[in-house]
C-alpha cells in the first residue's frame, strides 16, 4: 500500500505531493492554526486550527474557506484569495473576523504564504488569535479612560506619575489648589514646580523610585509616617506658603500603582487642604481651659440636683404623655358607654314583650291576640337579643378591666421613690406596664416585638428604670421616620449575677459625632422647645446608681440599639461608685 495519503488538492493518491502520514503528525505539532486552501475548499487543516473554528477536520476538509470568515468579511478574504493565488503581492499580515461552529467572532490575523504544489499555486495561511488581545486592550483603554474620568471629577486634588516619573494626570481640584493648570504639567516631569522653589522629589516621585530612607531623612524628616491603610503608603503635613493670600497646610498621600504582576508601574498623590482645622485647632486650644472650667462648674451643678432632675424629667414625661394616656382611656370608656346604651334599649325592648305577655294572659286563645304577640316577638328577635345582651356585658366588662390597667400602670410608672428603697422586682413587668403607658407615642409609628427571657428579679429602684425604659422607647419611636417601622424589646439572663435589656430600633440611626455626645447633659438633636437633652443623659446616672452599663450600638439609615447590663443584687458602693 502506498505511503501518500489524499487531500482534496489531488485527485488522485499518486498525485499528491503531501508525502507521509508521519508528515501530518508533524504538521500537528504547529502550535498555530494553519490550514491550505485554493480558491475554493478547504484542502488541509492542522489540530490547532480546528480548535480554534470549533470544527473537526472531517468537516473543515472540502468546506468553502469563505464560509469560516464573518458575514462581513466573506468578501475581503475572497478577494484576498484571488489575488494571492493571481500571484499579486502578498500582504504581510491582515486581520478578519472569523466564525466558530459555536456562532462566536473571533478577531484573528492571517499570514499567508503562496507556494507551488504540482505547477498550481497554493496558499499556506497561518492564523493567529487576537481575540483575548483586543479584549484586554479594549478593557485596558476602557479602565484607562475610567480612571482618567474618575481622578478628574474627584474632588481630591489628585496627581498621578507613570514608570517614568512623568505626569499623567493633574485633576483640577490639584490645578485649583495649586494654581497650576493641567496643561502645564501632564506630560512632564515637573510635578515638584507648584510646590518648591527648587527641583526636589515629590512624596510620589519617593514612593515611586523606592529610595525613600534618603529622601525622607533629606525632605521630611519628623513629618512622615507609613499609611495604616494601604501597604507601601506614607503621608506627611506641610506648610505651603506661596499658596493662597497666607499660606495653606497640605495634608498629603502617596501610594504605588501595581499591575497585575505585581510590578510598581506609577504612583498617585492626592492633597488635602488643612488651614481650617489647624485654625480650628489653635482656637480650641485656646478655649481648652475656660472649657474645662465650665464642665467642672456644671458637673458639680449636675451632681447636687441629680435628684430634683431624676423628679423633674419624671413629671415631664408624664406631661407629655398625658394627652395619650387620655385618649387610651376615652376609647374603652367610649364603646363601654354605646354599649350599655345598646343595653338599654334592649331591656326595654325585652320589658315591653313581658309587658305584652302579661296583659295577654286573660285573652291568650284569643287569635287576634296571639297573632301580636306573635308579631311582636318575631319583630324584637329574642333569640338574637339573647345572644347579643351576653357578649356586650362581656366587652363592657373588658373595657372597664383595660381602664383599670391603664390607670394602674400609670401610677405604677409615676410613683416617687420617697425614700429610695432598693426592693425586689420583676424587670419584664415593668416593661410591660412602661409600654403601655408609652402606647400612645409608639403604636402610629412602629409595631412593638417583645423577646423575654422570663428574668428572675433584680434589686433595684422600679420606678427610676421605668423612667429609663420610657426614655428608649419614646426615643426609639422619634427615631422612626415616615414609614411605620419596628421596636424590639428582649430580655436575657448573661449570667448568674447579671441580666440584660435591649431596646433596638429600625429607625434613622445616629451619626458618629451625636454618638459620642448622646449621654451629654442638655445634649440634643431635637428642635428647641421639643427636648431638654437630659433624658438619655438621667438614663445613664441611674443605670451607673444601679452599677450597670448602658452602650450605644447605631447606623445611620439602619437603627439603634441601647443595651443595659444590670447586676441583680445590689451593692452599695458609696459615693463615688
Amino acid at each position: 500500500m502506498s505511503n501518500r495519503i489524499v487531500c482534496y488538492a489531488c485527485s488522485t493518491e499518486d498525485d499528491c505531493a503531501v508525502d507521509t502520514p508521519s508528515a501530518l503528525s508533524l504538521l500537528d505539532t504547529v502550535g498555530a492554526p494553519m490550514l491550505a486552501y485554493r480558491d475554493g475548499p478547504v484542502l488541509y487543516a492542522n489540530s490547532a486550527c480546528e480548535k480554534l473554528t470549533g470544527r473537526d477536520r472531517a468537516t473543515l476538509l472540502g468546506m468553502p474557506f469563505r464560509e469560516l470568515a464573518h458575514a462581513d468579511d466573506r468578501a475581503k478574504w475572497q478577494a484576498a484569495a484571488v489575488a494571492v493565488l493571481a500571484g499579486e503581492a502578498l500582504p504581510a499580515k491582515s486581520e478578519l473576523r472569523l466564525v466558530s461552529n459555536a456562532g462566536e467572532t473571533r478577531h484573528v490575523e492571517l499570514s499567508p504564504t503562496r507556494i507551488e504544489l504540482d505547477g498550481e499555486p497554493l496558499i499556506v495561511c497561518f492564523i493567529y488569535d487576537l481575540t483575548e488581545y483586543k479584549r484586554n486592550a479594549a478593557r485596558e483603554r476602557s479602565l484607562f479612560r475610567l480612571f482618567a474620568q474618575i481622578v478628574d471629577a474627584d474632588p481630591v486634588p489628585t496627581f498621578v506619575l507613570n514608570a517614568h516619573h512623568h505626569v499623567t494626570h493633574w485633576n483640577k481640584a490639584c490645578a485649583v489648589i495649586t494654581g497650576t493648570p493641567a496643561d502645564e504639567i501632564v506630560g512632564t516631569t515637573r510635578q515638584w514646580y507648584p510646590f518648591y522653589r527648587t527641583e526636589r522629589p515629590t512624596l510620589a516621585d519617593l514612593v515611586l523610585s523606592g529610595n525613600l530612607e534618603r529622601g525622607f531623612e533629606e525632605f521630611y524628616r519628623g513629618k512622615l509616617r507609613r499609611s495604616e491603610l494601604i501597604e507601601g503608603a506614607y503621608e506627611a503635613e506641610a506648610f505651603f506658603p506661596h499658596f493662597g493670600e497666607t499660606g495653606r497646610w497640605l495634608y498629603f498621600t502617596a501610594a504605588p500603582l501595581h499591575n497585575a504582576k505585581g510590578q510598581i508601574v506609577g504612583a498617585i498623590e492626592t492633597l488635602q487642604d488643612m488651614t481650617a482645622r489647624r485654625a480650628a485647632e489653635e482656637a480650641l486650644r485656646a478655649q481648652q481651659a475656660d472649657l474645662e472650667r465650665l464642665v467642672a462648674e456644671r458637673t458639680a451643678q449636675l451632681k447636687s440636683a441629680s435628684e430634683q432632675l431624676v423628679q423633674s424629667e419624671k413629671m415631664a414625661s408624664i406631661g407629655q404623655l398625658a394627652a395619650g394616656v387620655a385618649h387610651e382611656i376615652n376609647n374603652p370608656i367610649g364603646y363601654v358607654h354605646s354599649n350599655i346604651g345598646a343595653l338599654e334599649h334592649y331591656v326595654d325592648d325585652l320589658f315591653g314583650l313581658l309587658d305584652a305577655y302579661e296583659a295577654a294572659e286573660p285573652a291568650i286563645a284569643a287569635p287576634d291576640t296571639l297573632v301580636a304577640l306573635q308579631a311582636l316577638r318575631s319583630r324584637l328577635d329574642v333569640n338574637f337579643l339573647k345572644e347579643d345582651i351576653p357578649m356586650l356585658v362581656k366587652e363592657s366588662k373588658e373595657g372597664i378591666t383595660r381602664v383599670r390597667k391603664i390607670v394602674q400602670d400609670l401610677k405604677d410608672f409615676s410613683h416617687v421613690d420617697a425614700e429610695q428603697e432598693w426592693q425586689w422586682a420583676n424587670i419584664e413587668t415593668g416593661l410591660d406596664s412602661t409600654l403601655n403607658i408609652a402606647s400612645n407615642e409608639i403604636k402610629y409609628k412602629a409595631e412593638v416585638v417583645r423577646q423575654y427571657a422570663g428574668l428572675p428579679e433584680i434589686e433595684c429602684l422600679p420606678s427610676q428604670l421605668n423612667q429609663v425604659f420610657m426614655n428608649l422607647l419614646v426615643n426609639a419611636a422619634h427615631a422612626i421616620g415616615d414609614e411605620r417601622g419596628t421596636i424590639r424589646v428582649c430580655t436575657r439572663q448573661l449570667d448568674d449575677a447579671h441580666v440584660c435589656i435591649e431596646v433596638e430600633d429600625n429607625g434613622s440611626g445616629m451619626p458618629p459625632e451625636v454618638q459620642k455626645r448622646i449621654f451629654d447633659p442638655f445634649f440634643t438633636t431635637k428642635p428647641v422647645g421639643k427636648g431638654t437633652g437630659l433624658g438619655l443623659s438621667l438614663s445613664y446616672g441611674i443605670v451607673k446608681k444601679h452599677n450597670g452599663r448602658i452602650d450605644l450600638d447605631s447606623t445611620p439609615g439602619k437603627g439603634t440599639t441601647f443595651r443595659i447590663t444590670l447586676p441583680v443584687r445590689h451593692v452599695d458602693r458609696g459615693e463615688g461608685a
